[in-house]
């Protein structure tokens, strides 16, 4: 399934970025790696023409994404015809589009389709896909620090980013489940949350930091 929404007004200072964009193209490929949503840029015919860390290591594990003589290929057929589709409307069109997926990895079902095109360039499309875990490992590990979380804590607010109940945090660290509550109450109390939705709320809104020895997949 793919929806297209309407074309944006283009932005007042597109220009000035789009200059400094050409003077400084490895500060703009640092930039867009440090972003934890999978991020690709096509063109028109699918090839692929960038792909920051977290596309690069979406390409790797092969489950939604494949390149084949540098053609950005998906597992699914009908997802292909359907992303290729969403990209052409994006080159031809300047539409941005929202395409449902099939084989998504790790949870993620959807590409968002989104149209590029600098001052004299050709045409090209912005594929993004949502990030696979709630936040970025290192993200995590820092707001514990800040909130002066211990060890256990923090491997409590670990597994439930990853999606745990209090149950399975309890058997999977071998303690009792009032332990884990009692854990989870120190959570709260340290991190200012009304409640778990509210402490994964803050989680979902933290600022990544992506691992830098990964930097160079």
């Amino acid at each position: 399934m793919i929806e297209m929404l309407e074309r944006p007004e283009q932005a007042a200072g597109a220009g000035i970025a789009s200059a400094i964009a050409t003077r400084a193209p490895d500060v703009f490929a640092a930039m867009v790696d440090e972003v934890d949503y999978p991020m690709l840029l096509v063109t028109c015919d699918m090839q692929l023409l960038h792909a920051n860390k977290a596309a690069r290591r979406c390409l790797d594990d092969r489950q939604t994404f494949g390149l084949t003589d540098g053609e950005l290929q998906l597992r699914c057929g009908p997802d292909q015809t359907a992303v290729a589709r969403g990209v052409d409307a994006a080159c031809t069109r300047g539409l941005r589009g929202f395409v449902h997926i099939k084989q998504g990895r790790g949870g993620c079902d959807a590409v968002a389709i989104v149209p590029q095109r600098g001052r004299g360039d050709a045409a090209a499309a912005l594929l993004m896909l949502g990030r696979t875990g709630l936040c970025e490992e290192l993200s995590m590990h820092a707001y514990a620090r800040n909130h002066c979380l211990t060890a256990s804590e923090a491997r409590v607010l670990e597994a439930l980013c990853s999606g745990h109940s209090a149950p399975a945090i309890a058997r999977s660290h071998g303690v009792a489940v009032s332990t884990v509550r009692t854990q989870l109450n120190s959570l709260r109390a340290k991190t200012g949350a009304k409640d778990i939705g509210d402490l994964l709320r803050k989680m979902a809104v933290l600022p990544p930091l992506v691992n830098a020895l990964h930097l160079g997949r």
